[in-house]
């Protein structure tokens, strides 16, 4: 299950809920009840997800490449604030 289908999931729930309520088919409290119940799954998959996906050494399995990201440091030439009293 990955992070798009998570949020459409919670965005149906989220959108469905409250028409149902307005509707009368449910409850405020069975609302409050679906929703915990459904935020509660999707942590639960996610974190088998992650289980899943993590060898024993915590590492994440497969080829995963880091691109080295070169920053331009803008605070050359500046002066540090000064603060009275500090």
């Amino acid at each position: 299950m990955n992070a798009n289908l998570r949020k459409a999931i919670y965005a149906a729930v989220a959108g469905l809920v409250p028409l149902f309520v307005a509707l009368g088919f449910l409850t405020d409290e069975q609302s409050s009840q679906i929703l915990s119940s459904v935020a509660a799954a999707l942590a639960f998959f996610a974190s088998v997800m992650a289980m899943k996906n993590v060898n024993a050494d915590g590492e994440p399995e497969g080829d995963i490449e880091f691109e080295e990201l070169e920053f331009e440091d803008v605070t050359e030439g500046t002066e540090a604030p000064h603060i009275p009293g500090v």
